[in-house]
């Protein structure tokens, strides 16, 4: 049942999160008393048509779910690089201290002309903490849903900061926290 709860606010969430972010003289656009956090959520998996991937984060906020989907979306990397297989969120969050505690995916598995959906759980435990009027950059969650399920972080910023301004027109990052998640917090 807390799966079927979360798949459903994975799409709502995923949804919103969909949308370009607001940005304002070429900064994000924070609210008052709030600032955000930004991560990339890539994958890879031997099924790409049905394979999606997010990460819970828990926090002041309350609890918070994003996905992406690896057929739909994609990070815009500079010149001849290679597009990300994922999305890059902007999640606006009251400041305060916030905590990543899993990232998971799914894809879909035929066995015997029956379709059904296999879904992979990796605890994490990565801090963050937000400021007012701050965009704190948290890197990449790579989640890895092959034959031995795991999640890394790493620091992608110059393919993240690219697709921030192609795509959505972020041209001065002078209110973004560059502190990329580390692998080395795991439990």
């Amino acid at each position: 049942m807390r799966r079927v709860i979360i798949i459903i606010a994975a799409l709502a969430l995923s949804a919103c999160a969909a949308f370009r972010p607001k940005v304002e003289n070429g900064q994000f656009a924070v609210q008052p008393g709030q600032g955000a956090a930004l991560i990339a959520v890539t994958m890879t998996s031997f099924d790409p048509d049905t394979a999606q991937a997010g990460v819970v984060i828990n926090g002041v906020g309350g609890n918070i779910y994003v996905q992406a989907q690896q057929y739909t979306d994609y990070i815009r990397a500079p010149g001849d690089e290679p597009d990300g297989k994922g999305r890059l969120f902007l999640i606006n969050l009251p400041a305060g201290d916030y905590r990543i505690t899993e990232a998971n995916g799914s894809w879909m598995q035929e066995i015997g002309g029956w379709r059904y959906r296999e879904y992979v759980t990796v605890p994490r435990n990565d801090p963050f903490h937000v400021d007012a009027g701050r965009v704190v950059y948290l890197g990449q969650m790579h989640i890895n849903l092959n034959y031995r399920p795991d999640a890394q972080t790493s620091d992608t910023r110059a393919r993240d900061l690219n697709h921030a301004q192609v795509l959505w027109g972020v041209t001065d990052t002078r209110n973004i926290d560059f502190r990329p998640l580390s692998s080395a917090a795991q439990p």
